[in-house]
């Protein structure tokens, strides 16, 4: 492999493996490549784990650290799945590791997926790099997950529990939270903004065995003020306007502090941090004139609270592509309590067909002729684009041709 593409294609190529639990076949391939465990902080949760990475990067930058994330996916580039120091693996590191992994991939006893091989190649970049913390974001799920061969990290974080990915992880909260709390080792202590009084007392029950302390973090929280920006109070900080959007990011911002807190960062840092931190694609206000707002909300919890912002907005419109193992019927049904909502399609292999939205009754429009006509003449106020992040990132990516943000 000599380029990114390169890279990428190989990487899909791989995809047609699925998705196999287990920890097994990393394990391997972090021996064979002689890779040692770094500092380390691991979250996990249905929604808020990225923006609770978010946030902890910026604190960890300001506090002086060198840091390392993996998350996904990507909004922007590929790319951004391994950083160090907010900026995105470069092209030739990239190859470069790739094709160290997949030459040791060859030798594995069983064949690697496309995240697992993903992983290793985050996993060998940072042994490289040696930052000083590498915050890893859960994939899916966390028991099995193949970011949870960390033996022994700082924290652990779960945001929230919500339903998503059944058909993997459980039908019901308790068996989904069951694989989520899975990331938590013995006698490292576990941070959570969980409010189901069933799901915190399992986690309670699981700390005991795992002898691991639990730590609620909404206390944290004295004050939030919402609008077009969200203000918050903490116990022990002045007022915050969070760099990212939204209620639910006052508790995603809980999480960082606890944790912050924990592994003694100056407050001075903390602050900052809540102040600075990005994650694209999380209630991001892409442009002002017309006001555009790309938001991931891709199952019934993300929607709940992406309806709480937009009840802030004026006449609003949103375009959706929502996946099909998704309820997209409570989904839809949320969305048009606050817009006139409109439903698509993409490239995508767990996408929605035309015809079966036309056949449920959505209002269907080809998303790329569609906004091409609303940027030209806006319906409304404010336009929100939501779903699938992988319809986000298109979408972004698209639209970065047309406008600027302002």
């Amino acid at each position: 492999m000599e380029t990114r593409q390169d890279v990428l294609e190989w990487l899909n190529g791989q995809l047609r493996f699925g998705i196999k639990p287990g920890l097994e076949r990393i394990e391997w391939m972090l021996n064979a490549l002689q890779i040692k465990e770094l500092p380390s902080i691991h979250v996990a949760g249905t929604n808020g784990k990225g923006s609770t990475v978010a946030f902890l990067r910026a604190m960890a930058t300001k506090q002086g650290l060198n840091v390392g994330t993996f998350i996904s996916p990507y909004i922007i580039q590929f790319e951004e799945r391994i950083m160090l120091n907010g900026e995105a693996i470069r092209e030739d590191d990239l190859v470069r590791i790739a094709n160290r992994v997949r030459d040791c991939a060859s030798a594995s006893p069983e064949t690697l997926t496309e995240f697992e091989l993903l992983t290793v190649m985050a996993w060998l970049y940072f042994h490289e790099q040696q930052p000083d913390l590498v915050i890893w974001e859960v994939g899916l799920g966390g028991r099995l997950d193949s970011t949870n061969v960390l033996t022994r990290p700082l924290a652990t974080v779960v945001t929230s529990i919500g339903h998503d990915h059944q058909g993997i992880l459980g039908d019901t909260l308790e068996e989904i939270a069951l694989e989520k709390f899975g990331i938590m080792k013995r006698g490292v202590p576990m941070f959570h903004s969980l409010t189901d009084e069933r799901l915190i007392a399992l986690l309670k029950r699981q700390g005991e065995a795992m002898d691991a302390s639990i730590h609620d973090v909404t206390p944290l929280i004295t004050s939030i003020e919402d609008g077009t920006d969200t203000v918050v109070t903490y116990d022990g900080l002045d007022p915050v306007t969070l760099g990212l959007t939204g209620h639910h990011q006052a508790y995603n911002g809980a999480c960082a502090v606890a944790v912050a807190r924990h592994l003694g960062w100056k407050a001075e840092a903390i602050r900052a941090g809540l102040e600075a931190a990005q994650h694209p694609g999380r209630y991001e206000l892409i442009s002002r004139q017309p006001r555009i707002v790309l938001d991931g909300a891709h199952n019934p919890e993300g929607i709940a609270a992406l309806v709480e912002q937009v009840k802030i907005e004026r006449d609003v419109t949103v375009l959706t592509a929502i996946l099909v193992d998704k309820d997209r019927e409570a989904m839809i049904a949320s969305l048009q309590m606050v817009a006139d909502v409109y439903e698509t399609t993409f490239d995508f292999p767990r996408t929605r067909t035309k015809e079966s939205l036309i056949a449920d009754g959505a209002r269907y429009v080809d998303w790329q002729e569609w906004l091409a006509a609303w940027l030209e003449a806006p319906k409304s106020e404010t336009l929100v684009v939501t779903g699938s992040l992988y319809f986000i990132s298109g979408v972004r990516n698209h639209l970065a041709k047309d406008i600027q943000k302002m």
